[in-house]
């Protein structure tokens, strides 16, 4: 769907190490910077339990924040949905304890000298504040918060510049265009673009589309369901013409969560299950009418991982690999009513198979580049 607009409003410290050994890790410094539908920073929001946050927009700026009182974080993205701040806290008056993994094997109550003592950490202090110590990334920054009981917060921020958003023709509605009626504002309205062309119709907070709502662009293309700022967000219909019509779960106008998609082009293909990043990600069924299905794990569209194709010839079962049989399968060909097991490389036959027929003999056939060796 055509885009209507977008809304714009190490120190490295030289180390003599006493012994050779991985760096502590930190699963958090990778994060910043990226958007809120990206693989790592979607799939972490699902694990530490974003849906029972409190969330708050701020209108000043346009700064989205995520607070867990009782799991002890708050979250902050900016305008175009990109993380620049994770906040993690120790019990106290008004968030309880962080339930996730600290980096660097942090733990509450640890004493800032030794943390400043230790190389691994390299932490640095500030001149100004004898409560803080800090470690620098590339285009982020890590600060370590104390008080006279030892460590209480750790906090990280982004310190570059967060690239342009990126949106690839996603929709995201922003309030440019002219009131037809209602009150386009924080209540429910009606607004045009393209000449009248295209429009949303629906409910509204901070000038943004927010809530239930129906949109239709210039192409006569459609979506009705959940909005959050601007974005398909939530359980929606969405029609693109000539092309599919899906209902399930949306993420900032991408095809995100578990949902059902029904294809135009190619005629009779469906598929229901997981999706990531609008495209077909994770468990589901992939079927093309009624004589051919896969059910199974799907990455970047492509049967990936462990599942099953049932055709009128019979199935297969196994190892696939950017959709074809690649690793250890068992296939059943109906017409000859005979079972064979073995090793598929890149969707052909490779070494030895088992052969098991109706009346449960076996035999052994070898296969090089899908070809049958024959012994003479």
């Amino acid at each position: 769907m055509k885009k209507i607009s977008i809304l714009f409003l190490f120190f490295s410290l030289v180390h003599i190490h006493l012994y050779a050994g991985p760096e502590p890790s930190d699963p958090y410094k990778d994060l910043l910077g990226k958007r809120f539908f990206e693989t790592p920073v979607f799939n972490w929001l699902n694990e530490i339990d974003l849906q029972g946050s409190e969330e708050e927009f701020q209108t000043d700026g346009l700064v989205l924040f995520f607070k867990h009182y009782s799991k002890g974080y708050k979250i902050v993205f900016d305008v175009n949905l990109t993380l620049t701040n994770l906040n993690f806290y120790e019990k106290g008056r008004i968030y309880n304890m962080y339930s996730g993994v600290l980096p660097y094997n942090l733990k509450y109550g640890m004493k800032r000298d030794s943390l400043l003592r230790s190389i691994e950490l390299r932490l640095r202090e500030v001149d100004d504040n004898p409560y803080m110590l800090y470690r620098d990334y590339d285009s982020s920054r890590m600060e370590l918060y104390f008080n006279s009981t030892g460590l209480t917060q750790i906090s990280y921020r982004l310190t570059g510049t967060p690239q342009k958003p990126d949106d690839q023709g996603f929709v995201r509605l922003v309030s440019n265009g002219m009131i037809v009626s209602g009150d386009c504002e924080n209540l429910n309205g009606k607004m045009t673009w393209e000449d009248g062309k295209a429009y949303y119709e629906g409910e509204w907070k901070n000038n943004l589309p927010h809530g239930k709502g129906y949109f239709r662009d210039q192409e006569n293309n459609w979506y009705k369901g959940d909005f959050k700022y601007g974005y398909f967000w939530g359980k929606g219909e969405l029609n693109v013409k000539g092309r599919y019509t899906y209902s399930g779960d949306m993420v900032m106008s991408r095809r995100q969560g578990t949902g059902t998609c029904k294809y135009t082009l190619p005629s009779g293909e469906l598929y229901e299950g997981r999706w990531l990043e609008d495209q077909m990600n994770g468990l589901g069924k992939y079927s093309v009418g009624k004589n051919f299905y896969y059910y199974g794990h799907m990455e970047n569209n492509l049967f990936n991982g462990h599942g099953k194709v049932v055709t009128q010839e019979g199935w297969m079962e196994g190892s696939f690999k950017d959709g074809l049989p690649h690793g250890n399968i068992k296939q059943y060909i109906k017409k000859d009513n005979v079972y064979l097991e073995g090793k598929w490389i890149n969707g052909k036959k490779e070494g030895r198979f088992k052969f098991t027929d109706e009346k449960n003999k076996q035999s052994f056939k070898n296969f090089t580049n899908d070809i049958e060796i024959v012994d003479k």
